[in-house]
């Protein structure tokens, strides 16, 4: 026997508690102990409820890049129609130009030629079928100088598109020299929109020289005709 403070245990006695408690430990580990036990509770005995790691869907990862890749694709699309409106509008510009140049091509703009009295004013009213800007040389066949602005009109008739340029003899047209006040030669009337805009007459701009650069004519037509600002 074994002897104690508390009192005596003898044998017996120390192997039932024992058996009781094995009986309890396979109690608490039978199917029907494991269903009926409560999972809430604290005791260390009894095992908690462990949340387990969600289990990902194999296409969880594909979503999510195809998500990303849609937002890329849409980021793209606004780039391209940004691309094809300007497209178009480039577009729309080029066929305006192609259109302008048929019709100027088509009142034979790009030459330098003489007409007639008869047919100023289907020349520089618009509403007779007339330019936009005409650019109309008086001249006397006998004058020097008449010649030297033939040849730059010729020259600037071609390089100057938009523009018409045209040539009418002062002998022949004595109602247009009247009318338009043309007494000192060579004298270029520039006509814009229908109304005499401007006048080039003689050599004063420019220089009062026989050997100016065809530039100088051009840049001074230009003004003239409003194509560019003078102090460009």
């Amino acid at each position: 026997m074994i002897g104690g403070k508390s009192g005596i245990v003898n044998e017996a006695t120390n192997q039932e508690a024992n058996q009781r408690l094995t009986d309890a430990i396979q109690q608490m580990s039978s199917k029907e102990y494991m269903k009926s036990r409560d999972l809430t509770d604290v005791i260390p005995t009894h095992a908690h409820l462990v949340e387990q790691p969600k289990k990902r869907s194999p296409n969880e990862g594909l979503a999510v890049f195809t998500l990303e890749r849609k937002g890329d694709d849409e980021e793209q699309g606004e780039d391209d129609d940004e691309l094809e409106f300007l497209r178009e509008r480039r577009m729309q510009a080029m066929r305006r130009m192609e259109q302008q140049r048929l019709e100027y091509a088509g009142k034979q703009h790009g030459t330098y030629r003489e007409i007639a009295q008869d047919d100023f004013f289907n020349i520089v009213v618009r509403e007779k079928g007339g330019s936009d800007r005409v650019a109309v040389h008086f001249y006397h066949k006998d004058f020097e100088r008449c010649k030297i602005i033939d040849r730059h009109m010729t020259d600037l008739a071609v390089e100057m598109f938009n523009v018409k340029f045209v040539k009418i003899d002062v002998q022949k047209s004595p109602f247009l020299i009247d009318k338009l006040r043309v007494n000192v030669l060579p004298a270029i009337l520039l006509f814009r929109d229908d109304v005499c805009a401007d006048r080039v007459v003689g050599f004063d701009d420019m220089g009062n020289k026989d050997d100016f650069d065809t530039e100088v004519l051009k840049r001074r037509l230009q003004i003239g005709l409003g194509l560019i600002q003078a102090d460009e």
